[in-house]
């Protein structure tokens, strides 16, 4: 405790010192209030003296530094314009399952605001799936295949809710040469067989019809079809509240942009809809859809797509799904694995929640719950789920373009919170027709408001008293009677060093603002500013050359939230190890199984996934992952990782990983993961029954030993007792006088020995 108020008075002094500098550098009340890197004030007194900008941690110091109430310090307006409560969408209204639905927010740059939001998922949530084939002929080996596929899909999913619609397209290939002979070929880029319903008969009637299209080339009109299932919602019936998937079945590979050059549909796609009649009407006018396209649509439409192909094709849609975000390969054949990719992903909505935004260059949201990693986000039954998040602006919009819009929902559903910011970039007393146009003040040659002079565009200076053709004072732009004026860096306009040569900064323009400290060959560390010779830190660094990060995050490891693993303290951003070593003080035994713990799920799915996928999902991005094989991950070139992983799968496998973290500054994690599983032992039944026959005859020898001991040491005690109450009698020992003895003694007569 008493470090942490150290730290917060060091960061206090240094803001002072630092940052004050910064705030005292701006000439106009806007500018000063949109400096992201300190909390500055703007004095508009008639009356004032020196800077009219200042810190507000100063200007509270000071009770004398602006008179009256003329501060400009606006405050951040957070204000809910629609919360409507959560609805399961009974009674036909909608379904309401984020909230709130608007925000109003007004901020200045660097002051963060907090945001709360609500996530309930509602009973029996609809899930729209889209079944789209390839037609073409070699598809009809396939055929019972997609029956099979599509009753198993529909029999699974009404486990889960009342609330699934199934519909039916396909696709072939463009209806021209030299792709298809139209005289004799049956062929089309894309057909809606049956629109989106919850009737079972009719979906089963759709998928009895048979592939029987054909074309010269291999690669289809893939993209085309799955283009229009997209944007022609309302043909294919998509609803505005459900979740979408679309399940694209083929077994050859696909066109994309250009291909339809040749046969003349040589204007690019707009990614529009142009079904009529349930058939794609601009095959033969627009070219096929980039990659790029499609997974533009699929994000705005919040459709997940997965593509079931066949083995032979397996590799050009493993490389589709890492460009596509949020889609899936399935290998194309009878089992469950696709039946069980859709309920996972439907169970997924309904268990846990994942957030994504839109947001501006110029802004900054963090989301406070990690769902990628804890249990924070997962949700139990019938209960709301909450979540915060912080919004901060990080500099002024360009173009004066003060409002804008944020938007914040769940992942694969159409339900948003949108919010819209108001950026606090100019002050009130600068709005038009605020001021006092042609002011005395200004010598009639510009407008006084703010406290200051905005003057017209021939004349310049605090009050427009320059012209353009008044004498320099050249000695207002000397130091300390220096020779030159404006140290020699700079250009003295009507007594005032203005501009200063790149490079350099101060009134006198005496500072060089490359010679500021630079750890590393970078200038204030990379995390600030070199102004008026002194490093002005970003908010979250510290020190002379803000070297040092204001909080303890890069002393935890990634994935872990405990402070050098627990073994050490935060020192400017590095561990200080009482126990371990290593950068974060986890090279120690005990440590490593703790974050190989940690790590097992996000290294598994990117042994199953596409390391894109796993970032998103995990909310990571500063990792590196290298799949190897069983020898390479044994050999010397990955030395660094010291400690092995394993996991025990379900099915008793193990999956295999190492890791290690650069030594760097970014601390990024590096993964070596083995791509291939490592089988239990398999244990030799012979040995087991052998032991345990072994056990029991060895358990029964030495208790019949023991029993013949016990039986013998008890007759040896009755016999001593009786012997003694014998003699305690006056008793003698002595042969029964009937006894005759057995054996009997002769003496041969001829025998002289």
């Amino acid at each position: 405790m008493c470090l942490k108020f150290l730290l917060f008075l060091l960061c206090t002094k240094i803001c002072i010192v630092f940052c004050e500098t910064g705030c005292s550098d701006f000439e106009t009340c806007g500018s000063c209030i949109g400096y992201a890197f300190d909390r500055c004030v703007w004095c508009s007194a008639e009356e004032h003296e020196g800077s009219r900008c200042k810190s507000r941690i100063k200007a509270d110091e000071s009770k004398l530094w602006c008179k009256g109430t003329s501060i400009s310090d606006p405050e951040t307006e957070n204000n809910v314009t629609l919360n409507k409560d959560f609805n399961a969408g009974e009674k036909g209204e909608p379904v309401i399952q984020f909230r709130p639905q608007y925000l109003n927010i007004k901020a200045r740059p660097g002051i963060p605001v907090k945001i709360s939001m609500s996530y309930k998922p509602a009973k029996d949530y609809p899930l729209d799936v889209y079944y789209l084939m390839d037609y073409s002929h070699t598809m009809t080996k396939h055929a019972e295949t997609l029956k099979n596929q599509g009753f198993n899909i529909y029999n699974e999913l009404i486990k889960l809710t009342n609330n699934v619609r199934l519909g039916v397209g396909s696709f072939v290939e463009k209806n021209s040469l030299p792709y298809v002979d139209d005289t004799q070929q049956n062929s089309y880029s894309f057909k809606n067989h049956l629109s989106l319903t919850d009737n079972m008969n009719e979906f089963a009637e759709a998928l009895k019809e048979k592939p029987n299209g054909s074309n010269y080339d291999d690669p289809e009109a893939t993209l085309d079809g799955l283009m229009q299932a997209m944007v022609c919602k309302k043909e294919v019936g998509w609803r505005d509240n459900a979740r979408r998937i679309i399940v694209l079945s083929t077994d050859s590979t696909y066109h994309s942009a250009g291909d339809g050059k040749f046969v003349g549909a040589v204007r690019p796609h707009d990614m529009k809809c142009y079904v009529v009649n349930n058939t794609y009407q601009m095959e033969l006018e627009l070219d096929y859809p980039s990659v790029g396209q499609i997974n533009k649509v699929a994000a705005e439409n919040n459709i997940m797509i997965i593509f079931s192909a066949d083995k032979k094709v397996e590799q050009h849609y493993k490389t589709l799904e890492t460009k596509v975000l949020g889609s899936k390969y399935v290998p194309l054949k009878v089992d469950s694995t696709l039946v069980n990719v859709i309920k996972t992903e439907y169970l997924s909505l309904i268990r846990k929640v994942y957030l994504d935004f839109k947001i501006t260059s110029f802004m900054q949201l963090t989301l406070d719950q990690d769902c990628s990693r804890d249990n924070e986000c997962e949700l139990k039954h019938n209960q709301s789920v909450e979540l915060t998040g912080t919004l901060t602006i990080t500099s002024c919009p360009p173009k004066n373009n003060y409002k804008h819009n944020v938007e914040i929902g769940p992942r694969m559903l159409n339900e948003k919170l949108k919010i819209e910011v108001d950026i606090y970039c100019q002050c009130d007393c600068e709005k038009p027709g605020s001021g006092i146009e042609n002011s005395d003040m200004c010598n009639n040659a510009g407008t006084y408001q703010c406290g200051i002079c905005n003057c017209d565009s021939d004349r310049y200076g605090s009050t427009c008293q320059c012209n353009g053709i008044s004498t320099d004072d050249e000695d207002q732009c000397k130091k300390n009677n220096q020779t030159l004026p404006c140290s020699g860096r700079g250009t003295c306009s009507c007594g005032k060093c203005d501009p200063c040569l790149s490079g350099f900064s101060g009134p006198y323009c005496e500072y060089d603002d490359t010679a500021c400290p630079s750890p590393e060959g970078l200038l204030c560390a990379d995390h600030g500013i070199c102004k008026y010779g002194q490093c002005q830190c970003s908010p979250s660094w510290i020190g002379e050359d803000c070297r040092c990060p204001i909080n303890n995050e890069s002393c935890k490891a990634p994935y872990s939230k405990e402070v050098c693993s627990g073994n050490g303290e935060c020192s400017c951003g590095k561990c200080e190890c009482k126990v371990c070593s290593g950068q974060f003080c986890d090279d120690c035994e005990e440590v490593a199984m703790k974050r190989c713990k940690e790590l097992e799920d996000f290294a598994y799915c990117n042994f199953n996934e596409n390391k894109k996928e796993c970032d998103l999902k995990f909310n990571q991005t500063n990792t590196e992952v290298t799949l190897v094989n069983k020898t390479e991950i044994n050999s010397p070139d990955w030395y660094m990782a010291k400690y092995w992983c394993r996991k025990v799968l379900e099915d008793e496998n193990i999956f295999v990983f190492k890791y290690y973290y650069s030594t760097s500054s970014n601390s990024k994690l590096h993964l070596i993961i083995q791509n291939e599983l490592e089988k239990p032992p398999i244990a030799n039944v012979w040995i087991a029954v052998g032991s345990v026959i072994g056990a029991v005859l060895l358990i029964g020898l030495i208790t019949l030993i023991a029993w013949k001991i016990l039986v013998d040491l008890h007759d040896k005690r009755e016999y001593d007792k009786f012997a003694n109450e014998s003699a305690a009698a006056g008793f003698d020992t002595s042969i029964n006088p009937l006894y005759e003895s057995p054996a009997t003694t002769f003496q041969n007569p001829a025998y002289n020995g």
